[in-house]
C-alpha cells in the first residue's frame, strides 16, 4: 500500500511539473472598427480610448461578456462580441522566465536646469508622445544593428520625464516594445485631447552613411509655427545639421485632429549620430530643445 501511494505521488508530481512547463496567454484580436474601450465592464462606464482591427492586446481579466485589455499606458474594457480571443501556448524555459521578469525601466535623467523662469512653465499642458514603430515593426536599422523602435522608446522616456518636470501631463502611445497601428495611435491621441502630439522617429539612408541631421514634419498649415519653434529649439540645443521644416502628408499627422508633428531626430545609418543616442546627456539636450520650442509656441 505504501509503495502504491509513493508511486501515485510520483506520477502526480510528473503531471504537475509537465503542466507547469506551459503558459497560456490570452489575447484579444480586435474585429470592430473604432471599438470603444471603457474604464469598467459595462456600457455605463466612460469611454477612455478606441481600438481598431487588426490590433491585438493582452487580456488581463474577463468579467461576463467583457474583457479587460492592456493598452499603451492604461487598461480598459471591451465587449467580447467585437473581439476574437486567441489563446497562445508557450513553453516555459529559464531563458523565457528571465525575459519575462526583466522589465525595461525608464531612463533616469540628471538634475534638470531651469532654462526658463519657472520649472512649471508647461503646467497643465497635455502632450502625447508617440514612440515610432514597435514590436514586429522595428523601423530603420542602425549602422550598429540597433532598431529604431528601441531608440524612439528610449528617447520618449527621457522626453516624458523632462516634460513632467516642467509641469506637463504626458501620455505615451506605447511604453513597451509592441506593435501599435497608426490608426490606434491617432485614436488614442484624440481621446486625450492633447495640446500637442509628437511622433518621434529616426531616419536611415544606408547607401549614404554620411548623411545626418534633424528634420521636422507637419501636415496642417496651422501647425507650421509649432514646427518652426520645436525645430529651432532642437537645433539650438544639439548643434545638429538642419534638414529643415517640411509640410508632408503623413498618416499619423493627417488623421490627427490636434496640433501634431513628426520629428526625424537623426540618422541611424550615420555611426556618429547613432552613437549619440546611447548617451542620456545627448537625449536630454534634444529633449530640452523640444521643450524650449513648445514653451515658445505656447507663449508666442
Amino acid at each position: 500500500m505504501k509503495k502504491k501511494l509513493l508511486f501515485m505521488l510520483f506520477i502526480s508530481s510528473i503531471i504537475i511539473f509537465s503542466m507547469s512547463c506551459y503558459l497560456y496567454a490570452k489575447q484579444a484580436q480586435i474585429e470592430g472598427e473604432n471599438l470603444n474601450v471603457r474604464n469598467g465592464p459595462g456600457t455605463e462606464y466612460e469611454v477612455i480610448a478606441q481600438v481598431n482591427p487588426p490590433d491585438t492586446y493582452r487580456i488581463i481579466e474577463e468579467v461576463d461578456e467583457w474583457i479587460k485589455i492592456e493598452l499603451a499606458t492604461e487598461n480598459g474594457w471591451i465587449h467580447k462580441d467585437y473581439a476574437q480571443i486567441v489563446e497562445k501556448e508557450m513553453q516555459e524555459s529559464e531563458e523565457n522566465e528571465k525575459s519575462t521578469t526583466t522589465t525595461q525601466a525608464s531612463p533616469t535623467t540628471s538634475e534638470i536646469k531651469d532654462f526658463h523662469s519657472s520649472v512649471s512653465d508647461l503646467n497643465g499642458k497635455i502632450i502625447v508622445i508617440d514612440p515610432g514603430h514597435g514590436g514586429i515593426d522595428v523601423g530603420a536599422i542602425g549602422a550598429s544593428g540597433g532598431y529604431e523602435s528601441n531608440y524612439t522608446l528610449k528617447t520618449s522616456f527621457v522626453l516624458k520625464e523632462m516634460l513632467e518636470a516642467h509641469g506637463a501631463k504626458v501620455y505615451l502611445t506605447r511604453n513597451k516594445n509592441y506593435y501599435v497601428s497608426l490608426t490606434s495611435r491617432t485614436t488614442y491621441s484624440g481621446s486625450k485631447f492633447p495640446d500637442v502630439f509628437l511622433s518621434l522617429h529616426y531616419n536611415s539612408t544606408p547607401e549614404l552613411p554620411d548623411v545626418k541631421g534633424v528634420g521636422t514634419y507637419y501636415y496642417s498649415d496651422t501647425d507650421q509655427s509649432l514646427a518652426k519653434y520645436v525645430h529651432k529649439g532642437i537645433l539650438s540645443q544639439t548643434g545638429m545639421n538642419d534638414r529643415g521644416v517640411v509640410q508632408e502628408d503623413l498618416q499619423v499627422l493627417r488623421m490627427n485632429h490636434r496640433p501634431s508633428l513628426l520629428l526625424e531626430l537623426g540618422f541611424l545609418s550615420n555611426r556618429e549620430e547613432e552613437s549619440h543616442l546611447r548617451s542620456n546627456v545627448f537625449l536630454e539636450s534634444m529633449s530640452r530643445g523640444i521643450i524650449m520650442g513648445l514653451y515658445d509656441y505656447f507663449n508666442k
